[in-house]
């Protein structure tokens, strides 16, 4: 689930999108995507950088230059990260969502919310005395 969470926060930019969209067609110099995306060069920087780290985009240096294009490789193995995701979630949407148990019995809010509240001050209370000991 880590990995498609990090696909999906690297998707999840319409200059980013537009990015890989130009680099499907060519690699790229930083300087040709600041001219095609009308943005600054630091802007475009971080934006690549986003996608290198989601693996999408992959770099090469020839002398001064370095070109961006698709990880190939990469990228054919999150699209299929990405469609076991959605299955997963078509599958479940056919099988019939549920109905919450609140709908039938309001006063389980209630109960959750004490056990998450129980929950928070033990979590605190050792955070405290883990504190202490250092």
């Amino acid at each position: 689930m880590k990995k498609t969470t990090e696909i999906l926060k690297a998707l999840a930019d319409k200059t980013r999108l537009n990015i890989l969209l130009l680099l499907s067609r060519q690699e790229m110099a930083v300087c040709e995507l600041i001219t095609a995306l009308n943005l600054s060069q630091p802007a475009v920087s971080h934006h690549l950088k986003i996608l290198k780290y989601a693996q999408l985009v992959k770099d090469t240096r020839d002398s001064k230059w370095i070109f961006y294009s698709i990880d190939d490789e990469n990228f054919f193995m999150h699209t299929k990260v990405l469609e076991e995701f959605f299955t997963s979630i078509q599958e479940n949407l056919q099988k019939g969502v549920q109905a919450s148990p609140i709908r039938t019995s309001p006063c389980l809010c209630d109960e959750l919310q004490k056990k998450a509240d129980h929950k928070g001050a033990e979590i605190t209370e050792r955070s405290l005395f883990e504190h202490e000991r250092a």
